[in-house]
């Protein structure tokens, strides 16, 4: 009996571990597909962190954190098939994460849905901009000073 559970245990903590992963495996899908603009920055600019500010209290806190880098895929298609498979991929990706959905901007048919997802290790922050024939997506990580 001992030995079922520590299996049972050992296969629940290797798919959390793999599905904590989602979002950073569509970036490395898509990266080299031709149909997608893909961008890598390893370290975001003071001025790129700003835009993750809300108040001015955070700007005393923002300075224990590092940035661990930006991703960035755009999807530009006419292909609405495409857009939709590449929609439910990205939502699906946030759902088994675990982000948290923290804002939604719309705008006639133009959306904007931003997310978080804080741990000890670090803080990510994603940017999904829903626009016919235009699909983007944006993760920043975010890790605290030593």
């Amino acid at each position: 009996m001992k030995k079922i559970f520590s299996i049972m245990f050992m296969t629940l903590a290797f798919a959390t571990t793999l599905s904590a992963q989602q979002l950073e495996r569509l970036f490395d899908k898509y990266m080299e597909d031709e149909r997608f603009n893909y961008v890598y920055q390893k370290k975001a600019s003071s001025m790129d962190r700003l835009k993750d500010m809300e108040n001015f209290d955070v700007l005393a806190l923002d300075k224990s954190t590092i940035s661990l880098g930006r991703q960035m895929l755009t999807l530009n298609s006419a292909d609405k098939s495409l857009d939709e498979s590449f929609t439910r991929e990205v939502e699906n990706a946030l759902k088994a994460d675990k982000y948290e959905q923290v804002s939604i901007v719309r705008n006639g048919k133009n959306r904007v849905e931003t997310y978080e997802k804080i741990s000890d290790k670090a803080v990510a922050k994603v940017s999904f901009i829903k626009n016919p024939g235009n699909i983007m997506v944006t993760l920043n990580l975010y890790a605290p000073k030593k």
